[in-house]
């Protein structure tokens, strides 16, 4: 059974997929305002901009959890599990660190943009920088938790001692199978 913490990550990653669907719309609705009444949809631009942010962190987190990430495993299959291990926290060590950057760097110019009033787009669509600002730091907040969680179990030797769940190919199977842990190695 999945915990309230994977559910809430999943959310994360639908909202983020119905986030895309949307921006799909406002794509075609433009390209075929265009076409076919010479009259573009104002602000698509800003809203796919914005858009494209939000999704990209909305769904990060439920990747790096699901560790569907692209990943190299020519190495880590050569290790013996228990370095594998401490490398793959290291790894997930250099994820948190970079999210918990990012969320130190952008702190005062979201605070910045919360109190002037900044906005993104021109006199067709104005969108408040806020709420972009602010919810990218809350995304990112919760990247740099699921790493940690990482680290935590990779210095207690759960990570890596198995292949990757799910979806990870190796040149060593051939013909590119997915390469599957048995359900019992699988993160619940």
């Amino acid at each position: 059974m999945k915990t309230w913490a994977d559910r809430t990550l999943l959310g994360l990653h639908v909202a983020g997929a119905i986030v895309l669907v949307i921006l799909t719309l406002v794509i075609c609705c433009d390209v075929a305002g265009r076409l076919l009444f010479d009259k573009p949809f104002a602000g698509s631009a800003e809203l796919v901009a914005v858009g494209l942010v939000l999704l990209t962190f909305m769904q990060a987190p439920y990747v790096i959890r699901e560790r569907r990430l692209l990943r190299v495993t020519f190495f880590l299959e050569r290790m013996p599990a228990a370095v594998r291990s401490l490398f793959n926290a290291f790894a997930y060590l250099l994820g948190a660190a970079f999210f918990s950057a990012m969320v130190l760097v952008s702190r005062e110019p979201s605070l910045a943009g919360w109190s002037s009033g900044e906005f993104f787009g021109n006199d067709a669509m104005r969108i408040p920088a806020w709420p972009l600002r602010f919810g990218s730091i809350v995304l990112w907040v919760v990247a740099a938790l699921v790493c940690i969680g990482f680290v935590a179990e990779g210095a207690r030797s759960r990570i890596g001692a198995a292949r990757p769940p799910g979806g990870a190919h190796t040149a060593a199977e051939g013909k590119g199978a997915p390469v599957s842990a048995p359900e019992e190695q699988r993160p619940q």
